[in-house]
């Protein structure tokens, strides 16, 4: 009986150790777990008129959306935001050990919008812009990617059916997609070169309240896909897209932590951000004003500006500094007599979509525009035999460019650029660069890679 009571003792003994060992771990995991979730910032996104924006989560108790509690945990100076001071894009941080999904994966940072943020079925992508940059510790610099690695965004999904763009088939909107197109996942992997495989991807519809709040997942790995890397921190750039709205969000960069610790990581967000400036966060940007009706900004009057304002008016969106342009008779509400108002002021016959080029050239009415600061080269209109598309290509090494987006669209210039298939040569008339024009030529040297071969500058818009 004795021998019996002292194994019984033994074994509960043993019991309370395990038990103990046990709470110990889940407790340690939890305080690990908890710790690295403060670690990131989800992107919150919301529309206003024709344009879609982004900025860092503020929702107060939700994961992701504590940007002081950030800036504690990482042990941040006072008034140091994560922006980026050469660009002034935003930066959200994120973390591959942060025990989602091991240590090379993370789905963070989601993207979320509150109720009425966005309009109901409201569809969003995303595009991803630029080269993987990689933080080095032992070198304390940025720099970009070596070859041996890469990050690979994997959850977004890819239409299987054609783009629609019939206004009475897309309630209004700009385009949107048959029924079932959906349902193939697809990936996009950023480099030390640029961006791979499939640069455009949606990211998720809105619910009937404009809620949004989705997460993709996030990949470090070899050139073969294996799992790994070596530790620092990596940035990544994308933009965000709508099917309702004309303009994108502002590009934007996501900060992710491969393995250092807070001081480490602070450091490389550090030296991105510069030293503190005791600024507020940047606010939306007030879109330019143009002529009466004309809301999508491109110098006319067409049946796309009405067929915006219509949607405006069904969805109710209170009027705002950034779509004063929708309240076409300055009522102080945005209503379908607006719409209608709009139509009479329609510049062509049948309220037709343009194909002459406007006589001022502006962001959005030059068929072609390169942006230094960004390297990137958009192309507003460009035909392909008797089709036309908006494209944008991204600038590598010198004087050659990589095809990061190519979109069917309408014709809209009287001079587009022109691609001939069979010499694989890009005739571009005309391309505003840092406040002058210039007419140049590209060559495609085969996977998606452009050389200039002429650069030449001219008085302004060819007529």
């Amino acid at each position: 009986m004795k021998l019996q009571l002292n194994n019984l003792r033994l074994k509960g003994s043993i019991c309370n150790m395990a038990l103990h060992g046990y709470l110990l771990l889940a407790a340690l995991v939890s305080a690990q777990h908890a710790s690295a979730s403060t670690l990131h910032l989800d992107v919150e996104v919301w529309g206003q008129g024709n344009a879609l924006f982004t900025g860092y989560c503020r929702t107060p108790g939700i994961v992701g959306c504590d940007l002081d509690g950030l800036a504690d945990a990482l042990h941040l100076p006072v008034n140091t935001l994560p922006t980026e001071t050469a660009t002034g894009k935003l930066i959200f941080p994120a973390d591959f050990q942060d025990l989602s999904g091991g240590q090379f994966k993370t789905k963070n940072p989601g993207f979320q919008s509150i109720q009425n943020a966005l309009l109901p079925n409201e569809l969003l992508g995303y595009r991803a812009l630029g080269k993987l940059k990689y933080w080095d510790p032992a070198v304390a610099a940025w720099n970009d990617a070596p070859p041996e690695v890469q990050i690979r965004l994997f959850g977004g999904l890819e239409a299987s059916a054609a783009v629609l763009n019939d206004f009475s088939k897309c309630a209004g909107q700009l385009i949107c997609f048959s029924e079932g197109s959906f349902g193939i996942d697809g990936s996009t992997v950023f480099s030390g070169i640029g961006i791979h495989g499939n640069p455009e991807l949606v990211v998720d519809i809105t619910d009937t309240n404009g809620i949004l709040h989705t997460h993709l997942s996030f990949f470090l790995e070899d050139q073969n896909g294996q799992a790994g890397g070596p530790v620092g921190a990596y940035l990544i750039e994308m933009q965000l897209l709508s099917n309702a709205r004309f303009f994108p969000t502002e590009p934007f960069l996501i900060l992710f932590n491969a393995g250092l610790d807070t001081s480490q990581f602070a450091a490389a967000l550090m030296a991105l951000t510069g030293e503190p400036t005791g600024i507020d966060p940047p606010q939306p940007p007030i879109l330019p004003v143009s002529i009466p009706g004309d809301v999508d900004l491109d110098s006319d009057v067409d049946r796309i500006d009405v067929a915006l304002i219509l949607l405006a008016a069904q969805n109710n969106e209170t009027l705002e500094p950034t779509n004063a342009a929708f309240d076409v008779d300055k009522d102080g509400v945005i209503t379908r007599e607006d719409a209608l108002l709009a139509k009479t002021l329609c510049t062509l016959r049948l309220c037709n979509i343009p194909t002459e080029a406007p006589a001022t050239a502006t962001a959005l009415n030059v068929a072609a525009i390169y942006d230094h600061h960004s390297g990137i080269l958009n192309l507003n209109d460009v035909q392909i035999g008797d089709q036309h598309y908006r494209a944008q290509l991204q600038t590598q090494t010198g004087n050659t460019l990589t095809l990061i987006s190519l979109q069917p669209d309408k014709p809209r210039y009287a001079t587009p650029a022109q691609y001939d298939e069979a010499t694989g040569i890009l005739e571009i008339p005309s391309v505003f660069i840092n406040g002058k024009y210039f007419r140049a030529a590209l060559r495609n040297l085969g996977a998606h890679g452009f050389q200039v071969e002429h650069l030449e500058e001219i008085a302004g818009i060819l007529d």
